[in-house]
């Protein structure tokens, strides 16, 4: 303990009291004792369970011959042939001694002993006795007594090491026990011999094509190897009242398992991976004919002879088709897992207690090689328990009393769970004649990784119409910093992952077929192809990796890629930050993937729609659901919309999104639809959604996010402060150019009113009507500009008894409501114009609709509500109403009745009503101001070559009205520089350096640049750089001269005529001097006085 403060107390007493605090100090937790304490199970529980009978004893020979009828008897009844059994039989009879039952006096196997060698500081240990209860200490009484009788331990009460004997239960035995010593201590003070265990996917393909199996279990295989004298003491063990030394290979030791192999491997070195595979003391024979095999039998048992090494009479078997071996199934065509055991797994119920849960994943995961994507269906029920065993141990006696709730979406995902086990998949052994397939795919939150092979490839067919059989399946989750990777890095690290773990399958004679559905991936490992300049760093290396190897690489599309694209992309509900767009390489499509509402192929959804998706999909229609008069289902009220319609669930979110709702946002879009209908994990879908919306990457995302420079006055009532302001929206089709925004603060209610010139008598006439429509505020709120600072303005204060503030110069922010305001007209009005392919001069005659936008759209500030509806307290219609109308509505009176007599009350509680909705939204703007007074850091964007790109018009080389979209493009990324990018015109094909800070993700490098997005990047206000005038003329309809322009790095034919008026703001220089060339006195009239 350091650094802790200590009093110290002279006194005589052997107790002392700890508060809470100190004890938590010290890294003690009373409360999670008291909980382990209350859980009142056995703490030898802690153990394995394993159940044997007594091993130690002397074998009865007719247990032998009864074992060896037995399993000859099994041999016959699994198909051994008959005219062989004789051979069979006697060859297993006459080696009779070779068969064990039970551990005797044998003498040890004639192989080298084990020897240990500890470090050089090593110190001996030795454990304090324990104190066992009268059955446990009986039973290592009789034990040790066992074991010294047949000379397997011998007395040793000055042995300088004593490590801690630990009877464990056998499990539903009662008081029955197997003896089990902690190694631990000496295993800490050893080295490690060199040596590694065989690979099972490697060592099993090596029966490919047999026929005839045998299995043998070596009796106790580590008490039949000696342990070197001069190590035997470090393997002491303490009882109860002695200290006993082993002679043999002790269990739990570091190399005993390693010592094993490594010797059974020299005995059947001539015959391993030809017939004989071995795992520790579990053997397998195989053959591919009835001769060969007894040969291999005969041969194998006079080996066993040779070296004095024992069988195991009760769990061998002489003959099968298809053997258990290393908890799988074998046979001569590939390996899989035991099918009563995945249907075992398949038919849990929910674990009710970590300890069920730890049981379930540990034992799924050893069929995760025959399971695609076993780790990303595994995550969420992982995270779960990790979440239930934070702060508590995780022995298995404690987990029993950790109890699991399961959420609606948690039990889906076990749900998930158990349909991926229950897929799990026989594997192939590797052909040399076939063509071995590597299949890749990755997303923002994991990859795949497929290998299979086709025995007999067509090349006149494509990859997903050829004959596969499955080799082996992977797939993972991206963790920690892998989550920032580019795309193209996680697109490659299934690719590299398979090059570095599965050498032993891809190294071959005839090479592999590798698909990747990534075309810059395709670039950038094709073996043919040069690395290009711009590939740095782990890509680069990443590619050279793949140099050893012999490999064709092709493209395939997402939607052909059924395996590992439908893997990777498995709908997952883990909650996970999502950094990097997904992968995903998309086919021709007719569809536009621009203006959804206006293309002609778009349904309108309604309400048959809704019901027939409610039909077919009826089985997964929430509990809680009831049909309706018009027999749709509805939850709580509302239509259930199932999610599983895909088309028709996009449509809902397009007319939730598009059109007349402009766009306005997830928050706003999400309320909208939760008033009409039910919709599983609406957030997410809505979110995802309008990230992908292609229309609003234009126009949404601020450059800068601006804060208060003081505590900001939030008013109390509706109508209290009014805030105005004039807005420039350019030219129109009239005279007007300017717009006056008025605001009340507290709810946001707004009219807009279009003027010529921002004057007093316009601000002054629209205060007054607000204050006839709606009654006079108490203040105005308002810039230092001279149309509202003025012996106008303020003589009509001083009439109407008002307080009028002005904020500071420069400081626009400041007014924030209003400013904030103007930003969303701008962008309301940018996205109708585009979405109605209006020229900008055409915003005066969307008015209307923005101002209806504006105070009918619920927004997450105000708690939900509309500013009409806080305002006037009516409630606002959706576009969405045009869908579902009650038949009830169609029916009855919608004339309404008053009564005069309970009008005041009703009044009275709808002002009551009214003030309640204000109170919750002055709590919420104060909520949402003190979270925004903390530092937001910023996002670092990665974009790769090849990927499309948005380009701010903050930049000064974009110049434009206020109308234009905000974000230009999309341009392609042609070159990823330290700090910057260089970035390409789809249309004219210029190159320029741009900083990252003025760029937007628009969509990766698989987007076709069809005529739909290069009219869509022509109609978006583009300032094109002028190349020349050519010529000019006087526009008699339009009344105004007109030059002729050339465009730079447009083709002639692309020539427009272009108003003299705007070129002169534009290009003043270039227009002078091409008027000044012709000498037209006309023309030259044109040019005003100072130019």
């Amino acid at each position: 303990i350091r650094r802790v403060q200590c009093v110290v107390i002279d006194g005589e007493a052997d107790e002392f009291l700890l508060g809470d605090q100190t004890l938590k100090s010290l890294g003690i937790n009373v409360d999670q004792l008291l909980e382990q304490l209350a859980a009142k199970v056995d703490p030898e529980e802690d153990a394995d369970d394993i159940a044997e009978d007594d091993i130690v004893g002397v074998t009865n020979p007719d247990d032998i011959v009864n074992c060896l009828d037995d399993m000859l008897k099994a041999a016959m009844e699994n198909g051994f042939p008959a005219e062989c059994a004789e051979q069979l039989d006697k060859l297993v009879r006459q080696e009779v001694n070779l068969w064990r039952t039970k551990l005797g006096a044998d003498p040890p196997a004639k192989l080298e002993p084990l020897r240990v060698v500890l470090m050089e500081d090593a110190v001996p240990y030795r454990t304090k006795p324990r104190q066992y209860s009268a059955a446990k200490t009986k039973f290592l009484s009789e034990y040790g007594k066992q074991l010294e009788e047949f000379k397997l331990v011998f007395r040793n009460n000055q042995s300088r090491w004593a490590c801690a004997a630990i009877p464990v239960p056998k499990k539903g035995l009662g008081e029955e026990f197997r003896c089990a010593n902690d190694y631990r201590p000496v295993n800490k003070r050893s080295i490690a011999i060199a040596g590694a265990m065989p690979n099972l996917l490697v060592v099993i393909a090596k029966v490919k094509g047999a026929y005839y199996f045998a299995t043998f279990d070596l009796f106790k295989g580590f008490w039949q190897l000696m342990l070197h004298p001069d190590c035997q003491e470090f393997f002491s063990f303490i009882t109860n009242d002695t200290v006993y030394t082993p002679t043999r290979v002790p269990q739990g030791a570091t190399d005993s398992p390693i010592h094993f192999q490594n010797q059974m491997q020299e005995v059947f070195r001539d015959m391993l991976y030809d017939n004989v595979l071995i795992w520790v003391d579990d053997i397998v024979v195989f053959a591919r004919t009835v001769e060969e095999f007894l040969a291999v039998l005969k041969k194998f048992f006079e080996r066993l002879r040779q070296y004095g090494l024992k069988l195991n009479a009760k769990k061998s078997c002489l003959f099968a088709r298809e053997i258990s071996w290393c908890g799988r199934l074998i046979d001569g065509t590939g390996v899989r897992h035991d099918p009563e055991r995945v249907d075992a797994l398949c038919s849990l119920p929910l674990p009710a207690t970590a300890a069920d849960l730890q049981r379930l994943l540990c034992a799924a995961n050893w069929l995760r090689e025959s399971i695609v994507d076993f780790a990303r269906h595994a995550a969420p029920l992982q995270e779960k328990l990790e979440a239930a065993f934070a702060g508590r141990s995780r022995k298995k006696r404690y987990a029993e009393g950790v109890s699991l709730t399961w959420s609606a979406p948690e039990q889906e995902q076990f749900q998930v769970f158990l349909q991926c086990v229950a897929r799990s998949t026989k594997l192939s052994f590797p052909s040399e004649d076939a063509v071995v397939c590597v299949t890749t795919d990755a997303s923002d939150r994991g990859w795949s990784l497929i290998v299979s092979q086709v025995e007999h490839w067509d090349d006149g067919k494509g990859l997903t119409d050829q004959a596969h059989e499955l080799i082996l399946c992977k797939g993972g989750s991206f963790k920690g910093a892998q989550l920032h990777w580019s795309i193209a890095e996680k697109e490659g690290y299934p690719i590299i992952k398979a090059a570095k773990d599965l050498e032993y399958l891809l190294h071959r004679t005839n090479g592999f077929k590798l698909f990747c559905d990534h075309a810059n991936l395709i670039q950038i490992f094709c073996p043919h192809t040069e690395i290009r300049k711009h590939v740095r760093g782990k890509l680069q290396r990443w590619a050279l990796m793949l140099s050893d190897y012999r490999y064709e690489i092709e493209h395939v599309k997402g939607e052909d890629n059924i395996w590992a694209g439908i893997v990777s992309r498995w709908v997952h509900s883990v909650p996970t930050e999502s950094s990097v767009k997904t992968v995903r390489t998309r086919a021709s499509s007719a569809v536009s993937r621009l203006r959804l509402l206006c293309d002609d192929d778009f349904v309108w959804p309604t309400a048959d729609h809704v019901m027939a998706a409610q039909q077919r999909f009826r089985r997964r229609a929430p509990i809680a659901a009831v049909p309706s008069s018009d027999g749709l289902l509805l939850v709580e009220g509302r239509v259930w919309l199932p999610t599983e319609a895909k088309d028709l669930m996009q449509r809902v979110l397009v007319v939730a999104h598009c059109g007349l709702c402009a766009h306005r946002g997830a928050d706003v879009m999400q309320r909208q639809i939760q008033q009409h209908f039910h919709v599983k994990s609406l957030g997410k879908l809505v979110q995802d959604f309008v990230a992908a919306c292609l229309l609003c990457k234009h126009v949404k995302g601020g450059l800068i996010i601006q804060r208060p420079w003081s505590e900001h006055r939030e008013p109390a009532a509706r109508n209290e402060v009014l805030h105005f302001d004039y807005l420039f929206m350019g030219e129109s089709y009239g005279t007007t150019c300017y717009l006056l925004v008025l605001k009340d603060e507290l709810t946001h209610f707004c009219e807009l009113i279009p003027c010529d010139s921002p004057t007093s008598s316009v601000a002054a006439s629209a205060v007054l009507d607000w204050a006839k429509r709606y009654g006079l505020p108490a203040m105005w709120t308002s810039d230092n500009g001279t149309h509202f600072k003025n012996t106008l303005m303020e003589n009509l204060r001083e009439r109407l008894k008002v307080l009028h503030t002005f904020v500071l110069v420069y400081t626009p922010w400041v007014n924030g409501t209003v400013e904030r305001l103007n930003r969303d007209i701008l962008q309301v009005m940018r996205v109708l114009l585009l979405e109605y392919q209006l020229d900008t001069k055409s915003w005066e005659y969307l008015l209307p609709l923005v101002q209806a936008n504006l105070n009918q759209t619920p927004v997450a500030s105000l708690g939900g509500k509309a500013p009409l509806e806080l305002f006037t307290g009516l409630q606002v219609p959706t576009q969405l109403d045009t869908m579902l109308i009650p038949r009830s509505m169609q029916t009855k009176d919608k004339l309404m009745t008053i009564d005069l007599e309970v009008v005041e009350d009703e009044l009275h509680e709808w002002r009551e009503s009214l003030q309640a909705m204000h109170a919750e939204v002055k709590d919420r703007k104060e909520r949402t101001r003190l979270y925004q007074s903390m530092a937001k850091r910023g996002k670092l964007e990665n974009f790769t070559v090849g990927d499309y790109v948005l380009w701010s018009r903050v930049d000064e080389r974009l110049r434009g009205n206020k109308l234009m979209v905000r974000w230009v493009g999309p341009y392609r990324v042609t070159e990823a520089r330290e700090f910057s990018f260089m970035i390409e015109h789809l249309l004219t094909g210029d190159t320029l350096g741009v900083h990252g800070s003025r760029l937007k993700f628009f969509d990766d490098a698989s987007m076709e640049v069809n005529e739909e997005i290069l009219e869509h990047v022509s109609k978006q206000g583009i300032v094109m750089a002028v190349e020349q005038i050519r010529e000019h003329r006087y526009n008699n309809v339009a009344q105004q001269w007109e030059l002729l322009v050339s465009w730079r790095g447009l083709q002639y034919v692309e020539d427009s005529w272009e108003p003299l008026s705007s070129l002169l703001q534009d290009v003043p220089a270039l227009v002078k001097a091409y008027i000044e060339n012709h000498g037209d006195d006309d023309l030259q009239a044109q040019l005003p006085d100072d130019a």
